[in-house]
């Protein structure tokens, strides 16, 4: 096993949360900017900011804005006009444009925007540092701000090729013919020249390059690399070039005790030459860079991720970068993260894109509909999740193992829309559990006994969801099957807290009087004894405790139920038993 030499993931966050001045940039804003919503913030409060979407959601556009925030960067580099894909010039009369706030060095916070000016009909795609205006959301007789000049670093992993995979996959048929027409005169070959033929002799130009300009991998990097994949590595050597007809690439060499002579990433795997890549490049970065990251898990298995995520972070930490990654990665967006370094992408009913900054890592891949393959648990607010959690551990510290348990904002008539999605898609390792006050007064009926035509479903589906959902609508489905698909979902993975609410059912008279008899606080109040709102009726016995607040009161009856031996809290132990053996 490779020792590590990286900091454990929550000692580098912790290092992190501490390290404010790192943020160079603090916010962005999109006065107008591809399909983001108008004037769309995204703030960022953490050293690492980890982008969550789904394909189209901005997330890479995103990067290319931070990219084009550099004095002497342009967005242009990676977004310009042509016949076949026109940019819209204005939107609501406002040009392409998008603002980046920064604190300068004299410790002054300003807001610079660059908008896409074109200079005339052969330069459409140039970017400028403009004037701001109102129009474009900024105060009266604001200033005009010079863009942030740091170091600035992007990689997109999906792009950045090695320089043998460039050829080898997208070869020039012309440059090829003229390689084996001059091959048949020399009588060389009696077969065709192929692209194998071309790189082979190519190879001892490289091999000399390689010995006289590479960069040899140093100890550090060879160490951190064989934690993260796994392996041992003896040498490595880095070399950008352009031997092969002009294809500007990477060639990296690595030396293992398995094989002998060594290897290049022509026969490496494809992630363990981006791994080795990142490494390389990170660790070169200077100190106080952006760092852009498109996609790093590429290629990567599951723990090499997660150990890439631990690298990350250690060097955020040891060079005061600022790290935003945009990523389809679980492992990636760890929940050893703070909420306040995910930004979840979400398409709206408006057809624009809306940033949201309140979602934790597993709320967003709820979102954007990509879970984890263990057991996810979804409840309507924090208390719910409180009281699940606690009861699965008392029952087994596993079962925290088992389940991950989710709070979905947007409460009941967000999470039935959520039911059709998830029955659509056959997720049966997601679970439901709402309170008790949303229990259907009939049963589920079984598959054979269900009702026959789209109407009767309909009544069905109106009884189990007790009527329209939060804006007034019914759920929208397309036909029979849709229908049923629903209906099954909502026999096997929905299920209901015992008690209407979370508050009632830790409420116990006797576990109130003992708390009041703690503190000397008197009797319990008959106007508290028979509150029906246990949300109210847990507030006001926290008036009558000194020193203790709702959430404290909570945590106490929490506990009591906890070691209570209840109906409520054996019912609860038994259905979370069918979500974890399902």
């Amino acid at each position: 096993m490779t020792k590590t030499v990286l900091d454990p993931l929550e000692t580098s966050v912790k290092a992190l949360s501490n390290a404010p001045s790192s943020i160079h940039i603090i916010e962005l804003r999109f006065p107008n900017y591809r399909n983001l919503a108008p004037n769309t913030r995204l703030p960022f409060e953490f050293p690492i900011t980890v982008l969550l979407g789904r394909n189209g959601s901005n997330k890479s556009s995103i990067l290319h804005a931070l990219y084009g925030c550099k004095y002497d960067h342009s967005l242009a580099d990676f977004w310009f006009e042509t016949e076949i894909d026109a940019i819209p010039a204005v939107r609501d009369g406002l040009k392409q444009s998008v603002t980046h706030t920064y604190v300068n060095k004299a410790g002054v916070e300003g807001e610079c925007i660059k908008a896409r000016a074109p200079r005339h009909k052969y330069d459409p795609d140039y970017w400028e540092a403009v004037k701001p205006s109102q129009r474009y959301g900024f105060p009266a007789g604001a200033k005009r701000v010079p863009p942030i000049d740091v170091p600035v670093f992007h990689l997109d992993f999906r792009g950045e090729l090695p320089a043998f995979d460039k050829y080898f996959y997208f070869p020039d048929p012309a440059h090829l013919a003229r390689r084996g027409k001059y091959a048949r005169r020399k009588g060389r070959f009696r077969r065709g020249y192929r692209k194998q033929d071309y790189l082979r002799q190519r190879s001892k130009r490289l091999k000399n390059e390689l010995e006289k300009d590479g960069t040899p991998l140093s100890t550090e990097e060879l160490s951190i690399l064989s934690y993260i994949l796994e392996r041992k590595y003896q040498s490595g050597t880095v070399l950008r070039h352009k031997l092969f007809h002009g294809h500007e690439g990477w060639t990296i060499v690595f030396r293992t005790p398995t094989v002998s002579g060594g290897y290049s990433d022509a026969f490496a795997g494809s992630g363990e030459s981006a791994a080795a890549l990142l490494v390389h490049n990170l660790i070169s970065t200077p100190k106080g860079s952006l760092v852009l990251l498109d996609e790093p898990e590429t290629s990567l298995h599951p723990r090499a991720q997660q150990r890439l995520l631990q690298f990350i972070a250690h060097y955020a930490v040891r060079k005061s970068l600022q790290i935003v990654m945009a990523t389809h990665s679980i492992y990636l967006a760890d929940k050893a993260l703070p909420q306040a370094a995910i930004r979840v992408l979400e398409s709206a009913k408006d057809d624009f894109i809306h940033v949201s900054t309140s979602m934790s890592a597993s709320e967003a891949f709820h979102e954007i509909g990509s879970m984890e393959s263990e057991k996810t648990l979804i409840v309507e607010d924090v208390r719910a999740k409180r009281i699940v959690l606690s009861t699965l551990k008392s029952v087994s510290p596993n079962s925290l193992k088992d389940i991950r348990v989710v709070v979905r904002d947007g409460g009941a008539s967000r999470i039935l829309r959520d039911i059709q999605a998830h029955a659509t898609a056959g997720r049966s390792s997601i679970f439901v559990m709402f309170d008790g006050d949303y229990r259907p007064a009939i049963e589920v009926p079984d598959e054979d006994a269900l009702p026959q035509g789209r109407h009767a479903l309909d009544q069905l589906i109106k009884d189990l969801i007790k009527g329209p959902n939060k804006n007034g609508q019914y759920l929208d489905f397309v036909d029979a099957a849709d229908r049923t698909r629903f209906i099954s979902f909502f026999r096997t993975n929905v299920r209901f807290l015992p008690s209407t609410t979370p508050e009632r059912l830790i409420w116990s008279d006797t576990a109130a009087t003992n708390l009041l008899e703690s503190f000397d606080a008197g009797d319990l109040p008959e106007s508290i004894r028979v509150e029906s709102d246990g949300k109210k009726q847990i507030t006001a016995l926290a008036e009558l405790v000194a020193g203790m607040d709702a959430d404290g009161v909570f945590q106490f009856l929490l506990a009591q139920f906890l070691r209570s031996e209840s109906e409520e809290r054996k019912q609860l132990e038994q259905t979370l038993r069918h979500v974890r053996e399902a």
